[in-house]
């Protein structure tokens, strides 16, 4: 919901350079930007939030997804499909979830070798701006 509230409240058209990282695979928020997105233009009345394009508009170009603790390949890929691989980083939510369960969800997971070394590794460098090592 918090998430919903930045959007709403125009914080990426005053700063849209703005990055925001959402865990658990983006909260479930993925699955419902459509739908948002949908109700509000149903709706036909002006919304009442000071955001001026649609809600997935915001979402695809301001924030970041982790993996941490939600190691489900659907959503994984569904996540993928909604914003791109360009958009999710892997992680693990240590202590609650086990690095070593982590790690082999992540790499048997069927995703192309190209996303997987996005998601796992430079999607990060990217966003972080870290060296090559």
């Amino acid at each position: 919901m918090h998430a919903l509230r930045l959007i709403g409240s125009g914080l990426f058209d005053e700063h849209p350079r703005l990055q925001i990282i959402l865990g658990h695979l983006g909260e479930g928020l993925p699955y419902y930007l459509w739908r948002i997105d949908n109700r509000n233009n149903w709706m036909k009345a002006p919304h009442k939030y000071a955001a001026r394009k649609p809600v997935a508009d915001y979402f695809r170009a301001n924030f970041y997804l982790t993996t941490s603790g939600h190691f489900s390949t659907p959503a994984l890929i569904d996540a993928i499909a909604e914003i791109g691989a360009e958009r999710v980083m892997f992680s693990v939510d240590y202590p609650f979830e086990d690095f070593s369960d982590a790690a082999d969800w992540f790499d048997h997971a069927p995703i192309s070798e190209t996303d997987r070394r996005k998601i796992g590794r430079t999607n990060a460098m990217t966003l972080f701006k870290l060296p090559e090592a």
